[in-house]
């Protein structure tokens, strides 16, 4: 039978932000927002990555990338990110054979070069978006290029060609990447160009890895979207509210949410890493 092992989440690298940028009339407290590299085993995918971190180290080159790392000072946590993330599991980088890549942001393809021969698979909108700006162009929108590994393209494969079914709880269409239900990458606009999250629709309470489509699930679940200058960082603050509105009514009907960045310790979490 098709049976899913995780997935489980580690910790690759600390953003520390005050909690008034990420949720509506926060406070001026210093929040530990993880950044989190999923974890699972599919039949079809083999040992499977959902984003890959920062990767170490953080590459410092180049002005735009100088530049974010002076702004959001992420910390990563190690020298090997990855292979320790997945070390409670007895498997390091080298045991991965599929990436799923939720969007192109520097936090979640940063650790793509650590991990060669790796099967990608992306949404094609993304990868579109990526083409098709300049490399300045890219790197307002927080991605950048020379983190991108030179035969990324020839590894891709694209959700879209996937056969669409509906998610559970009212989450709308989604591809379903396995071919078995097991699997399903959730279109999650706003945040960024075919941003997604996936789901786990065969779990006992069925899950949602919501990515990025807010940092704070207080953010989510209150209506507390920030607004100013947080939202700079959205690409289309309309669809990024119905995503969220989305995600909201999924887990007041039942589901269980995680997303990439907030700080709250969740039960499928490793240990590495994450506050006490």
């Amino acid at each position: 039978s098709m049976t899913i092992e995780g997935p489980c989440l580690f910790t690759a690298s600390i953003l520390p932000v005050r909690e008034r940028l990420v949720l509506r009339d926060g406070s001026k407290a210093k929040l530990p927002l993880q950044v989190r590299v999923g974890y699972f085993r599919h039949p079809a995918f083999g040992h499977c990555l959902i984003d890959t971190g920062y990767g170490a180290p953080l590459q410092r080159t180049g002005l735009h990338l100088t530049l974010y790392n002076a702004l959001l000072k992420p910390t990563v946590l190690s020298a090997e990110p990855i292979s320790n993330g997945l070390a409670p599991l007895g498997l390091r980088k080298d045991d991965i054979q599929t990436v799923i890549l939720t969007h192109f942001h520097a936090d979640h393809i940063g650790g793509l070069s650590a991990l060669p021969g790796t099967r990608i698979q992306t949404s094609r909108q993304a990868w579109d978006a990526v083409k098709r700006r300049s490399k300045t162009g890219n790197a307002l929108a927080g991605v950048f290029t020379r983190l991108l590994p030179e035969d990324l393209e020839s590894r891709l494969e694209f959700f879209d060609a996937a056969a669409t079914v509906q998610a559970p709880l009212g989450l709308g269409p989604a591809w379903d990447i396995s071919g078995d239900g097991s699997l399903l990458v959730v279109d999650l606009p706003g945040h960024h160009d075919g941003h997604v999250g996936l789901c786990f629709p065969k779990r006992a309470q069925p899950l949602l890895y919501a990515t990025d489509v807010q940092w704070l699930m207080r953010a989510v679940l209150e209506d507390r979207a920030p607004g100013f200058p947080a939202s700079l960082t959205e690409h289309d603050p309309r669809a990024s509210a119905e995503s969220v509105t989305r995600v909201r009514g999924f887990a007041a009907r039942g589901g269980e949410v995680v997303l990439c960045h907030d700080p709250a310790r969740h039960p499928l979490d490793l240990s590495a890493g994450m506050p006490s």
